[in-house]
């Protein structure tokens, strides 16, 4: 089972739909040898303390999340069942505008895929729409013939009355060529990070419910 962090404008979106009717720090390891002293070691005075607590964060380094850097925006990150990370970032454009960025491939590596590139005006879509009992949330762009859409939804399973909605929630991207799906990904890593409502609304176009349908 995957471990879900919902931020906090997605889940209070799905939860009212509900009611309605329904990150590592490297684990910095160093081999350290236990050195042993019969003398008690002299107390720490106030500014001892601080000097260490100073350089320690000037030694900390900060990790991102998937394929975002640590000062980026994260509206979606997660593993997929391929082992690739598919992450959409907010990021500065030439411009100085933050906007948000697909990127897709392995941790670590360069990326197999990133768009829009950082000198481009081109923007990626959001668009969402309410189910009943639930809701979806994509972004999404066009490279050349190729459609790529990043998506999170949330789908009320249950409609006997008086029963829990038993809602399921799915992640993923889908790739369309076309009329015709020619790849699906579902994340199916332990951390994802659901499209964020609000940040995608900040730095994509918003198209309002126009979603993009494929076979589930």
């Amino acid at each position: 089972m995957k471990t879900v962090h919902w931020p906090l404008p997605v889940a209070t979106f799905a939860m009212s739909l509900l009611l309605a009717g329904c990150d590592q720090q490297p684990a910095a390891s160093a081999n350290e040898s236990a050195t042993q002293s019969t003398a008690s070691p002299a107390p720490l005075t106030t500014e001892k303390m601080s000097q260490q607590e100073g350089e320690a964060s000037k030694t900390a380094t900060p990790t991102g999340t998937g394929l975002c850097a640590a000062q980026e925006e994260v509206l979606f990150s997660c593993q997929l069942e391929n082992r690739k990370i598919a992450s959409i970032c907010g990021v500065k454009n030439k411009t100085g505008t933050t906007v948000a960025q697909y990127r897709y491939g392995q941790s670590g590596e360069t990326t197999e895929l990133t768009w829009p590139e950082a000198d481009s005006a081109d923007r990626l879509k959001f668009a969402s729409v309410p189910y009943s009992g639930g809701g979806e949330a994509q972004l999404q762009f066009l490279r050349g013939d190729t459609q790529y859409v990043v998506y999170s939804r949330v789908i009320r399973t249950n409609f006997s009355a008086g029963e829990p909605n038993d809602p399921s929630m799915e992640d993923g991207i889908f790739v369309r060529k076309g009329d015709r799906t020619i790849a699906r990904h579902s994340c199916a890593g332990p951390d994802v990070r659901p499209i964020d409502y609000e940040k995608a609304k900040l730095y994509a176009d918003n198209v309002g419910d126009d979603i993009v349908e494929f076979e589930y």
